[in-house]
């Protein structure tokens, strides 16, 4: 691990693509799935595997990723990560049964982790810590757009050549990055420590003995799953009040919105404040903000404002804790960073 940070500074919008390739890959390829059964004649099931199997490896695959990183560099893993990307979106467009799409998801989603993991931990090499949250602020603004358009590109593409072609953009999508990082990304983890299972254990077990990594790493957590659970239940509150699917797009589109938003708020709010204060109080206005969206609705159940304006809030209030509670827990133990970083994104996941 470099003591100081880089004096390099990384493209952001390399390290949001790296990023974004696990939302994309889920995004995208959601819309087609009903086509892809119908195909290849699979069952409901089985054909959710082509997600479930993705989020799993890229969980996974993060905890592996980080302290590999730490042995022989960001680069090389980014790059590998960007390669096994692209390798699984063409086998899996390729792919005439829903097992060897499985197969080539569980490579896409190594290479998403890997990804990740780099994208977090060059962050994490390039500038001081209340950078680095700055820094991850705009990584995430520019992700939020990602389910967006994945989800209404990946729904034309069906339309136009078939699920197929979801794979394809994938494909072309870690081969972009692939050049991208070969050419415009630097390496910043100069120092080099070995690596062995048993340093891997040691690593993590000293990590998740450590009080400043916990509450760090699970704020993360906790405040990723009330964003997916939120995600879960807001569907079907919106069809109890007979909205269709324009306007509910429409409603939805406020927690993105409100992300963005938080996000960059952030930015400014750790030109003033401690990334630790901001942290905090952003816990608290998530609490009294899902509060607001249980009164609101209790009061008003048929006013689809009363779950858009708390969802929106949400929103800001996620945009203002993830990023700096994701660069709290990764330089909470500086020469375990790899490690955490990658141990971070699977508790998220």
């Amino acid at each position: 691990m470099s003591s100081q940070p880089s004096s390099i500074k990384p493209p952001i919008w390399i390290l949001a693509l790296g990023a974004g390739l696990g939302p994309f890959a889920v995004t995208l390829v959601a819309p087609a799935i009903p086509a892809l059964r119908d195909d290849l004649s699979a069952g409901p099931n089985i054909a959710q595997l082509v997600l479930t199997t993705l989020l799993i490896s890229i969980a996974l695959g993060q905890l592996i990723a980080g302290p590999l990183s730490d042995r022989f560099g960001r680069r090389p893993l980014f790059i590998f990560g960007s390669l096994a990307y692209a390798v699984g979106g063409i086998g899996a467009s390729l792919s005439h049964s829903v097992t060897t799409i499985i197969i080539f998801r569980v490579l896409q989603g190594l290479g998403a982790a890997a990804s990740i993991a780099m994208s977090r931990s060059i962050v994490l090499d390039s500038y001081d810590r209340d950078g680095a949250a700055r820094a991850m602020s705009s990584i995430i603004a520019m992700m939020a757009v990602i389910p967006v358009l994945g989800t209404s590109l990946g729904g034309v593409l069906t339309e136009l050549i078939g699920w197929r072609g979801a794979f394809l953009v994938l494909a072309c999508t870690g081969g972009i990055l692939f050049f991208c990082v070969h050419t415009k990304i630097k390496e910043t983890h100069t120092t080099r420590k070995q690596t062995s299972i048993k340093s891997i254990i040691l690593g993590y077990s000293e990590l998740l003995r450590s009080s400043h990594f916990l509450a760090a790493a699970l704020t993360t957590a906790f405040q990723t799953g009330v964003f997916f659970a939120l995600m879960g239940f807001i569907a079907y509150s919106f069809a109890r009040m007979n909205i269709g699917p324009a306007e509910f797009g429409f409603w939805m589109g406020t927690t993105s919105l409100g992300y963005v938003l938080g996000n960059l708020l952030n930015k400014r709010l750790l030109k003033i404040y401690s990334i630790e204060s901001i942290t905090f109080y952003g816990s608290i206005a998530s609490i009294l903000n899902l509060a607001l969206m249980w009164g609101c609705y209790n009061l008003d159940p048929s006013n689809p404002v009363s779950l858009a304006l708390p969802m929106f809030l949400v929103g800001i209030s996620n945009g203002v804790i993830i990023a700096n509670s994701i660069i709290l827990a990764s330089s909470s133990i500086p020469y375990l960073r790899g490690s955490a970083t990658g141990l971070v994104g699977a508790l998220q996941m």
